[in-house]
């Protein structure tokens, strides 16, 4: 029969410190094993490739007492190390001096909480203060934790209620959570490249979550996915090793952080009236009247009703009387009747017209006394 397969478990930490391929020396079987080996905070896991989401086992570091070479080999050529812990100790062996002491400096950094004694490059030393920060970070501050409170009496809610009213609460809170699917989700990034380019979406299977992205490169569009996947402890992001979050917005934080916010969230922002307005009917004539408190005009809203062009009128052209012969001549003993009242269309006429039918009166009045004269010429002879 062949040999069980060994258990898997998921990797549910952030990256870790250090990690590279190392050999195990097994208890059972006496050989050395080859795994891809991860220094995640105060353990070793423990995974077949560097890629595997899952690792096989791992080694806590809580009992550590020393980490030194291991001079039982004669061979100068191989790379021998011991880890002893309290509980036992473990043998390795690294593919090159320098991997060895890599391996000896950070798991010293980790336990013992200080920066060992090795003869390191500035940079090598850097990485290792960089590591201890992190470490210190982690570590959970001893704070005086006040006595448990007696249990309220109220209906005990089940953890499928709970997980779904926090799914509730989060998904509120996350701006860049769009409830749209892939194609929704590229075209809202190519639309609103202003605000962002960078959402996260449900899965096609709505259980898990996506995250889309957007960028521009050498005039083209370079659009990604990554698959969110829920499961206990928060969310694992798919990519290297598998990247655990507690809560949606640290697997934002994630892509910004590790882009140097080249990466960002996408934030339509939305309108707002600065004045608060509404439309109201008159009473009277029952139009609609748009009313803005904040200035107090009304202007009427825009109804279907077309407005009644007027047109203009053109001006009327007064007619022109000729006076009597009565009118002219005193001397002739013909009684002087008094001029007819003008009508309201001559008192209507403009200064230009009334001159032209003043010069016009003048030359038939001219006339008219030439007849006269003539006439009195033939009556005296």
């Amino acid at each position: 029969m062949s040999s069980p397969r060994p258990v898997r478990h998921r990797v549910f930490h952030d990256p870790g410190y250090y990690s590279s391929y190392l050999e195990k020396l097994e208890i059972k079987s006496q050989k050395y094993k080859k795994y891809w080996t991860v220094l995640r905070g105060n353990e070793l896991f423990f995974q077949m490739t560097s890629r595997d989401p899952t690792y096989i086992e791992k080694l806590s570091l809580e009992n550590f007492v020393s980490v030194e070479n291991d001079t039982s080999h004669n061979n100068t050529q191989q790379y021998f190390f011991i880890l002893k812990l309290k509980t036992g100790e473990t043998k390795f062996e690294a593919y090159s001096s320098e991997a060895r002491e890599q391996w000896k400096g950070y798991i010293h950094t980790v336990t013992k909480l200080e920066i060992p004694k090795l003869d390191f490059l500035p940079g090598q030393i850097c990485s290792l203060q960089e590591v201890l920060d992190k470490e210190m970070k982690r570590l959970p501050k001893p704070t005086f934790s006040p006595p448990p409170l007696p249990p309220a009496r109220s209906r005990p809610t089940t953890p499928e209620l709970e997980q779904s009213v926090y799914d509730d609460v989060e998904n509120q809170q996350l701006s860049c959570f769009y409830n749209v699917s892939r194609v929704e989700a590229e075209a809202m990034l190519e639309k609103n490249v202003e605000f962002g380019n960078m959402l996260m979406r449900p899965n096609t299977d709505n259980k898990n979550f996506s995250i889309t992205t957007r960028q521009e490169f050498n005039n083209k569009s370079v659009v990604k996915h990554y698959r969110i996947s829920c499961v206990d402890d928060g969310y694992v992001i798919e990519i290297d090793d598998g990247i655990l979050c507690t809560s949606k917005q640290d697997t934002i934080n994630f892509f910004i952080q590790q882009t140097k916010g080249v990466l960002k969230p996408l934030e339509i922002p939305k309108d707002y009236e600065m004045n608060l307005s509404y439309v109201q009917e008159d009473a009277e004539s029952g139009e609609l009247i748009h009313r803005n408190l904040h200035t107090s005009k009304l202007s009427p809203a825009k109804t279907s009703t077309e407005p009644v062009k007027q047109t203009k009128q053109r001006p009327k052209i007064p007619k022109i009387i000729e006076p009597e012969v009565g009118h002219l001549d005193n001397d002739a003993g013909i009684p002087k009747e008094s001029p007819p009242a003008q009508s309201k269309t001559q008192q209507l006429t403009t200064p230009s017209q009334s001159r032209t039918l003043s010069a016009l009166s003048q030359a038939i009045n001219a006339e008219l006394n030439l007849k006269l004269m003539q006439r009195r010429a033939a009556m005296y002879d």
